[in-house]
């Protein structure tokens, strides 16, 4: 075997077969890098080896073509199949030789690799299973393509019919796509070679793709020594087992059923393991303990046509289904299925192309996720435009199969009636606690009956006129029986002309003070960009905090910010604590018609303010009730601080709080978008390693080539 392997791989260099293999490969490879990698300055290496493993279809029966066909071409087969060498032994020695210059070819392309390490950032164990895939594939088409050698009588025609054959493979993987019939279309994906690469692309290591693949080339090799087997007999009878077509045929039969296990068991067990530089289908510890607590029936269905489908999203369907018996989830055609679109149809709209439908059996409630739940959205403070940042697939689906199988959905209910902030203005705010499971409707008090529920949470968002004696009544009520309320307070909110509103407030020992909060201009650190209105405050160790800060989560902005006074002890039945301060050096600056500048002046309030509050009261009933305040309505509800600062993620835990729930999702952090780009400098670097590598394989045909040809 070995001394077939040296011959051939001799055979290749001392020819222009291996050169220009080599060659031609590393030429289209430099052009695919080239025009994905150094003009874009991506680093998405993966995407680019999966491009490069399509050359395999094409270049394969270039590497294959002469290995056997040639030795029937010119009369030297029957010499090979009678040497003292055993049939495996030649067929496995000529597969090595192909094999080799395989290798030494996939070896090359790493020099793609070091440009984007010197020039960006390489991910390694992704990069392994990536060039896992890649190679295995390879030798997947050499193992075909030396079958076909065998059968074929030319050289020419062997490189012919393995190039239709390879064709062929692509082509059935196409019309997978257009299939519409269950099994026909299950059966061509199992045979896939380029379905099976997907994985290994995607940075999973998958170990039904590893198993196909090896027996993928173990069939191949074994057709192709049965071949050579019967031309060598020169008859029905053959060497290698008394009824070989039969062991054969049971060996594949085993082969399939081995592989058809091990991908069921692979999917139902969740076996992949996720080596991508985001790790976009694992799943976080806050995940599993949600999929822990589902006791009731969860479906999905992922209306996606097919061949059009998002690969991760798929993945990790999987991967909630193996981690529950409870979750289950079927790819459903929108074009297909009318009676499935008009069941999920609501007045707020109809299920899309490209959408999850989160249904819950028991409550019968469900949720509906599009692309626009699946990216996080962030502003990029150079260029001042919204960018994508992260994907949430994980945070919105686990968000869904909570809120579909919870027993009791919380409520916010956001007053209206006394110019507070309406609708419109709060969208984001809406939008941030729909997405994470809560109700929200707007009413104002005489809708909400004598006696509000106290397991909703009642929200003001800067009310400008005051209560009346009977609502007062109504919220006191509703604060004695445990009821929470969170409050916005801006600077210019007439607070003091509105008795019965400050009187509630003052019951949770919240005392707004007049004025603005500016930041002093010698402390850069406590205000944004220049602007001393625009705070950059302390988050405050309390229980509602700790979870934030221990996550990262303390960055926050207030733009124009309303002060508190410093909570005073002596009721035993009221917790008051800050949760935002200003910076040691702040001041309050009164507004008012007579207000010249906005400089620091003799008689200003000095800081640190309170910026932020909550409280704990036990009401004479035994309950507690719960609330919290802020100075800035705009960092409740704005989508720009919601995208520069941890807005988003203090608005849910104050939610948590008031409404006495646990810490939820503060974990499930967006998984990384986009890989880190190359430098400009890459480019020159790069053209010239790509010019290179083909030349100097040129060079080395030349050199080898050369004197040979003068002999």
């Amino acid at each position: 075997m070995n001394t077939i392997r040296r011959r051939e791989i001799r055979g290749y260099f001392h020819t222009a077969v291996g050169y220009v293999f080599i060659g031609v490969f590393l030429a289209v490879a430099s052009v695919l890098f080239y025009m994905q990698i150094l003009r874009p300055r991506s680093g998405d290496l993966p995407n680019f080896i999966a491009e490069m493993s399509y050359l395999w279809m094409l270049l394969s029966p270039v590497l294959t073509m002469r290995l056997l066909a040639e030795e029937r071409q010119k009369k030297t087969d029957q010499l090979l199949l009678t040497s003292p060498v055993s049939l495996p032994g030649i067929v496995v020695g000529k597969y090595l030789a192909a094999v080799t210059v395989l290798l030494i070819t996939a070896g090359l392309t790493l020099t793609f690799v070091l440009v984007v390490a010197i020039y960006g950032t390489v991910y390694p164990a992704e990069l392994a299973v990536n060039y896992l895939g890649f190679i295995l594939q390879g030798c997947a088409f050499a193992a075909l393509d030396l079958y076909i050698s065998g059968c074929a009588a030319t050289p020419m025609t062997a490189a012919v019919a393995a190039f239709g054959a390879n064709f062929l493979l692509w082509i059935l993987d196409l019309l997978e796509n257009a299939v519409q019939t269950g099994w026909i279309a299950d059966a061509l994906r199992f045979l896939s070679l380029y379905r099976r690469n997907e994985p290994f692309m995607m940075g999973q290591f998958s170990f039904a793709g590893l198993l196909f693949d090896l027996s993928f080339i173990a069939v191949f090799l074994a057709l192709t020594v049965f071949h050579l087997d019967r031309k060598r007999a020169g008859s029905r009878k053959l060497r290698y087992g008394c009824v070989p077509a039969l062991m054969l045929a049971l060996v594949a039969a085993g082969l399939t059923v081995l592989n058809a296990g091990a991908q069921a068991l692979e999917r139902s067990k969740g076996w992949k393991i996720d080596l991508s530089f985001n790790s976009i289908t694992s799943q976080s510890p806050e995940t599993e303990k949600v999929l822990s607590q589902v006791n009731s029936p969860v479906h999905i269905w992922a209306l996606y046509r097919k061949g059009e489908e998002d690969a991760p999203l798929m993945e990790l369907l999987d991967r909630y289904a193996a981690a529950s018996p409870q979750v289950t989830w079927e790819q459903a055609d929108p074009a297909m299925n009318p009676a499935l679109i008009s069941r999920f149809t609501t007045d707020s709209g109809a299920p899309g192309t490209d959408t999850l439908i989160v249904y819950g059996e028991e409550t019968g409630r469900f949720r509906l996720l599009g692309a626009e739940d699946f990216v996080a959205v962030g502003l990029d403070e150079t260029s001042g435009e919204y960018t994508y940042t992260g994907w949430t697939y994980e945070r919105s689906i686990t968000g869904a199969i909570s809120y579909v199988t919870r027993e009791r959905i919380p409520q916010a209910v956001v007053l209206q009636g006394h110019g507070e902030m309406d609708r419109d203005t709060l969208k984001e705010f809406e939008s941030l606690l729909t997405d994470n499971q809560y109700e929200v409707r707007y009413a104002e008090m005489g809708e909400l009956g004598e006696a509000p529920d106290p397991e909703d949470l009642l929200i003001f968002f800067s009310p400008l006129r005051d209560l009346t004696e009977t609502e007062l009544e109504q919220l006191t009520a509703f604060a004695a029986r445990g009821g929470s309320f969170l409050f916005t307070c801006d600077y210019s909110d007439p607070t003091e002309q509105m008795p019965r509103y400050a009187a509630l407030l003052r019951s949770y020992g919240f005392e707004p003070r007049e004025g603005i909060v500016l930041a002093d201009a010698a402390d850069g650190n406590s205000y944004y960009n220049g602007n001393q209105v625009w705070l950059l405050p302390e988050m405050c160790s309390t229980d509602l905090t700790i979870d934030l800060i221990a996550s990262g989560y303390n960055h926050m902005l207030l733009p124009g910010a309303r002060a508190f006074a410093e909570p005073e002890e002596g009721d035993r039945n009221l917790t008051v604590a800050a949760v935002l301060r200003s910076g040691e050096t702040s001041y309050l600056k009164a507004l008012g018609s007579d207000t010249v500048s906005m400089e620091r002046e003799d008689g200003d309030p000095a800081g640190a303010f309170p910026l932020a509050l909550e409280a704990r009261r036990v009401t004479t009933e035994g309950y507690v009730s719960r609330a919290f305040i802020i100075g800035c309505a705009a960092a409740m509800a704005d989508q720009q601080l919601f995208a520069m600062t941890d807005s988003r993620q203090v608005v849910i835990r104050v939610m948590e709080f008031l409404l006495k729930l646990d810490a939820s999702d503060l974990s499930i952090m967006p998984r990384q978008a986009v890989r880190p780009a190359l430098s400009t400098a890459s480019t020159t670097l790069g053209s010239l390693l790509l010019a290179a590598l083909p030349l100097a394989v040129l060079l080395a045909a030349l050199l080898v080539l050369g004197p040979r040809r003068s002999r």
